[in-house]
């Protein structure tokens, strides 16, 4: 059997991004990502650069009352060597007392192959500006 295509590679770090999210695991979801890893949210603030950048970053999410998803459709993606890019359109789904209903958003990233396992070299989650009439 061959290599996964670009597109498995990304749903399966995806999906595992978003079970460890949803369980608060800080471990398993730092694993997930390089040491010098970069992390954008959509929200003012949420920028992280290196590891303890984001261990913050996750450790003040996973404090909330609510927990971060997403579902996505299949994403776009590209491949050279051990790297892999790629663009989803998706939906944050966030869970928990008082979470608002699915939003439309933007999952963007890169990932390396480290130690023979795909992690997140960098991750960016973005929510869309609606049209506005003119």
């Amino acid at each position: 059997m061959g290599d996964p295509t670009p597109e498995a590679i990304v749903d399966s770090a995806l999906t595992t991004l978003v079970s460890c999210t949803r369980q608060r695991d800080l471990p398993g979801t730092l694993d997930l990502f390089v040491d010098d890893a970069v992390v954008f949210g959509s929200d003012e603030g949420e920028f992280a650069r290196g590891r303890d950048d984001v261990r913050e970053l996750l450790t003040a999410l996973y404090a909330e009352s609510i927990t971060y998803g997403w579902t996505w459709d299949y994403p776009v993606a590209g491949r050279h060597g051990d790297v892999v890019w790629f663009v989803a359109l998706s939906q944050a789904i966030l869970e928990g007392e008082g979470a608002p209903p699915p939003v439309p958003y933007r999952l963007s990233g890169v990932l390396r192959l480290v130690g023979g396992r795909w992690r997140f070299a960098l991750f960016n989650g973005a929510q869309p500006v609606a049209e506005q009439d003119t």
